[in-house]
């Protein structure tokens, strides 16, 4: 037993330092190391922006009321405010607008822009006309003053929540979201890294030097081990670094249950990369080149999409149908329990179910796996079938 764990801890090195030299690698780490502090920063420097100011000029009859009536307006919005301008007239503002000088004049029951209008500021625009129109209306009804306030501007509803989220909960929630998607990057990611390495060494020959050393199961052990080790290394380094970066950018206010947040991801990453990754050898053995992969993994890529679908699901509805059915498939599950457990949706009997039907199906792909593996090991001669390469001769 200790010589074949050997055989698979020198295969796993041999993995880690292919894959670490890889230029590849260093491209994909970087992109994604830019993806995940750009989601970590941004928010938070966004966050620190002043308002949107507009700069709006008014003209003709009922300028006067529409200049009292845009701040209001303006000040009611999120980080809205406006800056009004008394016109002399039409052409003044056509001027104006055209230099840049204003972003939107309005009088004559018209508003002049440039190109175009935006929906923030037509907001603006559009509720403030509705405003003095409705005053005039009124007035010339008898109604003004405060009662004509409170029936063109009653008071918000006031929303009662019966179970409201604190903050500390959706940050938690908004982490766990995050992770998800990263993790279903690296599970596809690094999944497809073990197809290609598969028919790589197929296609150069050198599976059948190791061959000659290690039996088919030795190699694909080590060979999912190392790439599996590379894969949970930099998905920590991903985790650190981009909660160090939300956390310093003011991005969120890290809760305390952080860490288990972090630990649920990657711990569910190793489950489901032992999971995808021996159905992404399979795909690799029954490829002869490179070419072929797309046809052999893309059943295994719209899998992983859908599992993908599922957890944004689950984010909007952690307690539907789609959340529960998903919570039980060894698909999909890696990716739904970590969000269905900060929703607070499922106590430890669930987690505990999942992880061990999990755990049954990594056991019978990777005996499935080991043996196409093995059948489809030194197949180059087009692409193989699933029944052929389990009927195959083993080397």
């Amino acid at each position: 037993m200790s010589g074949r764990l050997a055989v698979v801890r020198l295969i796993a090195g041999r993995e880690v330092r292919e894959r670490i030299r890889s230029k590849a690698f260093r491209i994909s780490t970087g992109v994604s190391l830019a993806f995940v502090l750009t989601v970590a920063i941004l928010p938070g420097i966004l966050a620190h922006d002043g308002p949107t100011t507009y700069d709006v000029g008014v003209f003709g009859d009922g300028s006067d009321a529409l200049a009292a009536r845009l701040p209001v307006v303006a000040a009611a919005g999120d980080r809205t405010a406006v800056r009004v301008h008394q016109l002399t007239g039409e052409d003044e503002g056509r001027r104006l607008v055209r230099t840049g000088a204003l972003d939107a004049a309005v009088g004559g029951g018209a508003v002049i822009v440039d190109k175009k209008l935006g929906d923030r500021l037509a907001i603006l625009v559009q509720g403030a006309n509705r405003l003095v129109v409705g005053e005039a209306a009124l007035a010339g009804a008898g109604v003004r003053g405060d009662a004509a306030g409170r029936i063109l501007s009653p008071r918000p509803l006031e929303v009662r929540a019966l179970h409201p989220k604190t903050k500390a909960e959706t940050d938690r929630e908004g982490l766990v979201f995050v992770g998800t998607v990263l993790l279903y990057g690296q599970l596809l990611g690094f999944g497809y890294w073990v197809a290609s390495g598969v028919v790589e060494e197929k296609v150069s020959r050198v599976v059948e030097i190791l061959l000659a050393k290690a039996a088919p199961a030795q190699l694909l052990a080590g060979k999912v081990t190392g790439i599996g080790v590379v894969g949970l290394v930099q998905l920590v380094t991903f985790v650190v670094l981009g909660l160090a970066a939300a956390r310093l950018s003011g991005t969120i206010d890290l809760p305390a249950q952080t860490v288990s947040v972090a630990a649920q991801v990657v711990g569910w990453f190793v489950l489901g990369f032992a999971f995808y990754s021996c159905l992404f050898a399979m795909g690799g053995a029954l490829a002869s080149r490179v070419e072929e992969l797309q046809s052999t993994t893309t059943p295994l890529t719209f899998l992983a999409m859908a599992s993908l679908f599922a957890a944004i699901n689950t984010g909007g509805d952690p307690g539907g149908s789609v959340a529960k059915v998903a919570t039980f498939v060894p698909f999909s599950a890696p990716m739904v329990l970590p969000i269905r457990v900060a929703a607070g949706e499922v106590g430890l009997g669930t987690v505990l179910l999942s992880v061990a039907i999990v755990l049954a199906a990594i056991a019978g792909v990777m005996t499935l796996a080991a043996r196409v593996y093995a059948g489809g090991a030194l197949h180059l001669r087009g692409q193989l079938k699933l029944r052929s390469a389990l009927r195959a001769d083993v080397p």
